[in-house]
């Protein structure tokens, strides 16, 4: 079935701005894909493209267009299959490298054959292997109508999008609602998916492969809290002449009196230094030694390194998005009037809230 054309007069306004057309389709958020293919003589094509879209269910069709003038027309046009390659979002790189000229696209690119040979990037948040169906000449680009024969998805990925000229990653807006007809996590027990226990697990696979390097300074989680508190307060004008063991309990989460215990062993084994406020001398400050010093800078480097290696499952700018929600969990608890939980009486049922209707 040929495409239907508009019988009518068609007619562009006088002020048509192609600049502004471009600029105006920049508007429309869009994923990144990379559709590639092998040649019956076996050499690799690729490309990125952000003009994909689904079609049809039923076939499963989907469509993508490539301009008339690209060099690796013949190789999309003349073959039978091609796969896209939807991209994750730390893949960027590859997306630049595959929109790039006079460069070899596919050097150190790893990739696996699919059932038809077309390549499949590895890491993608998805993969469509295609049967080229149909083509259609519009303007100055070529649709590639292609029939789906195997696809596949990695639910946990998020994608990489491109708006405006920038690339970016999604994060769901508040209030949003995942599609109910998507696939359901399969463990919605409380246990697996409270915040508070899933806090408590993944402190712990923090500190897991940490816990090596503070015993091996012969020091406790709590000892290397104070020390890293202290190494921040010294490098800060506000608190030139030490912390109080107030405050420093406070920035360890742990009671006053086990800190001041705490600290009195520490500055025994020079660790820490204890001297009274001068602005108040029934005020102790806590300031660290050069060997609690030396010793600080070199846990703060290990940590630093173990945090890279845990964050980079993610891109940088959803690592970065992680620790800001994590700040603002911290320091913006919600009201304790509105985080109080009652518990019904006993023997009681408890008493729903009226439905104010």
């Amino acid at each position: 079935m040929s495409p239907a054309r508009n019988a009518g007069h068609q007619a562009r306004p006088p002020d048509f701005s192609p600049r502004e057309f471009r600029a105006s389709l920049g508007m429309f958020a869009t994923g990144v894909t990379i559709v590639t293919a092998r040649t019956a003589s076996g050499e690799l094509a690729g490309l990125t493209a952000s003009s994909f879209n689904s079609v049809s269910l039923d076939p499963p069709l989907v469509l993508w267009s490539l301009a008339q003038a690209a060099g690796s027309m013949a190789a999309f046009a003349n073959g039978q299959h091609y796969a896209i390659n939807v991209l994750a979002a730390d893949q960027q790189a590859l997306a630049e490298r595959f929109a790039a000229r006079d460069v070899d696209r596919w050097q150190d690119v790893d990739f696996v054959e699919g059932v038809s040979g077309a390549p499949l990037l590895t890491g993608c948040v998805a993969t469509f292997e295609c049967f080229n169906r149909s083509q259609y000449t519009e303007g100055d680009h070529v649709i590639f109508v292609g029939e789906v024969e195997r696809c596949s998805r990695r639910a946990a990925a998020s994608p990489l999008l491109y708006h405006g000229g920038r690339f970016y990653t999604e994060h769901p807006l508040q209030g949003s609602q995942a599609d109910p007809s998507a696939p359901q996590a399969p463990d919605d027990r409380f246990v697996g998916s409270y915040l508070g226990y899933l806090l408590g697990q993944a402190n712990h696979a923090v500190y897991r492969d940490f816990e090596n390097a503070i015993a091996a300074q012969g020091l406790t989680h709590i000892a290397w809290r104070v020390l890293a508190v202290l190494h921040d307060a010294a490098l800060s004008p506000d608190e030139p002449a030490g912390v109080a063991i107030g405050q420093l309990a406070h920035d360890v989460l742990a009671k006053q009196p086990t800190v001041t215990k705490l600290v009195q062993r520490m500055a025994e084994e020079g660790l820490v230094a204890l001297h009274a406020d001068p602005g108040d001398q029934r005020r102790t400050l806590v300031v660290t030694t050069d060997t609690g010093r030396r010793i600080a800078t070199a846990l703060i480097a290990q940590a630093r390194q173990q945090e890279t290696t845990l964050l980079a499952r993610w891109s940088a700018s959803e690592a970065e998005a992680f620790k800001r929600h994590l700040q603002k969990l911290v320091n913006e608890p919600p009201h304790a009037a509105a985080a109080r939980v009652v518990a019904p009486a006993r023997g009681r049922d408890p008493v729903p809230p009226a439905s104010g209707g």
